[in-house]
């Protein structure tokens, strides 16, 4: 990791501790809503809690159906081979969410747009954080960001619930990752669409850590 020229300063955070990731209200800066293409994916949390806070015309709720749909602000693509959910920008490349330069979303946003400029490393049973740099950063960083601690910049409720969550997860993506060697294509198939069906298709009850990892003592590959 040393002079890594993707990371700002080489150092590796806790959430606990503090980064230079403050930037004033990004001072009315959207350049990253801007040409992400396929790459804001979506986890189970991101769409639980768009859910649980958004409805459609008539009180309804948010499904992952409506989401994926058509005029849905979601698509489906391969994320480093599995397929995953991810914001659909717009034609002109901007997030559909994006309005008068802000985030309509912002207090439900996604955990990807949450992170940013933060990368991160999952090591195990802990996460460690990297505060990005050069095009991999905020273009607007400057020398003058204050610091400001990971966990409030997460801004999660419960943060250690929510790593344990994140490290479960990765984990499951990186074992049908390696699966896809070793199995027929229609195998592979099936387990993509048993994901989908297990992690995003059925709702999440109010307490989604506790319904997700039902879901994970039920999965199997």
């Amino acid at each position: 990791m040393a002079n890594d020229k993707r990371f700002l300063d080489n150092r590796k955070y806790g959430h606990d501790d503090l980064a230079p990731i403050g930037c004033n209200d990004c001072l009315g800066c959207d350049s990253c809503c801007h040409g992400m293409g396929d790459t804001i994916v979506q986890d189970p949390y991101d769409m639980w809690l768009f859910c649980k806070n958004m409805r459609v015309s008539g009180g309804a709720q948010v499904t992952f159906e409506l989401l994926i749909s058509e005029d849905g602000p979601w698509e489906l693509s391969y994320q480093d081979g599995v397929v995953l959910p991810n914001i659909k920008m717009v034609e002109d490349g901007r997030c559909p969410f994006l309005n008068d330069k802000r985030c309509s979303i912002h207090p439900i946003r996604s955990g990807l747009c949450r992170l940013f400029p933060l990368g991160r490393a999952f090591l195990d049973d802990k996460i460690d954080y990297y505060v990005m740099g050069g095009r991999y950063g905020c273009e607007r960083h400057s020398d003058d960001a204050h610091m400001v601690s990971i966990k409030e910049w997460l801004g999660y409720p419960d943060i250690d619930r929510y790593e344990k969550f994140q490290i479960s997860w990765h984990e499951i993506k990186t074992n049908i990752r390696e699966a896809s060697s070793e199995i027929s294509y229609e195998e592979y198939k099936k387990l993509q669409e048993k994901l989908l069906d297990n992690f995003y298709k059925i709702p999440y009850k109010d307490n989604f850590f506790d319904d997700y990892e039902r879901r994970v003592s039920r999965w199997k590959m």
